[in-house]
C-alpha cells in the first residue's frame, strides 16, 4: 500500500487504548505521497492523499522496511522507514454483522468501509 519514512506520531492514552495517528511521507514509488495511519491500540484506518486505502475489519501491517518486522503502534518513531501493507479479512467480517462489529464504524468513523483486495494498488 505504501513505503515511506514515520515523519510524525501523536499519541495518548484515553479509556485504557493507545489512541494515535501516525503521518508517513513517501519514498520510491510513493515519493511525493502521504499515508496518514489512525490506531487504537491497533491501525484502523490508513488514508492517503485523502483517500481511505485500508480500514477495519481488513488488516493494516506495518514492517521495518529494513528488517522486515513487524512495527506496533507503540513502536512508530519519527524517521522510521516502513513498509504499511493490507490485507484483505475474512469474508465473514465483511457482512453487515460483521461491520457492526469491527468496521470503520465501530470505532467512530464516518467513512463507508471499501473491501481491500489483495490486487488493489494506489498512486
Amino acid at each position: 500500500v505504501f513505503t515511506g519514512k514515520v515523519a510524525d506520531v501523536q499519541r495518548a492514552t484515553a479509556g485504557g487504548f493507545a489512541r494515535g495517528s501516525a503521518r508517513l511521507t513517501g519514498l520510491g514509488d510513493d515519493s511525493g505521497a502521504v499515508l496518514e495511519l489512525a490506531f487504537q491500540n491497533e491501525n484502523l484506518v490508513a488514508v492517503r492523499d485523502g483517500e481511505v486505502v485500508v480500514s477495519v475489519p481488513d488488516l493494516i501491517c506495518v514492517l521495518d522496511s529494513d528488517s522486515g518486522e513487524p512495527v506496533t503502534t507503540e513502536s512508530l518513531r519519527y524517521g522510521l522507514r516502513v513498509s504499511v501493507l493490507g490485507v484483505p479479512c475474512d469474508p465473514r467480517w465483511r457482512t453487515p454483522e460483521g461491520l457492526a462489529l469491527a468496521g470503520p464504524g465501530y470505532f467512530g468513523y464516518a467513512h463507508p468501509y471499501v473491501p481491500f483486495t489483495a490486487d488493489a494498488t494506489t498512486g
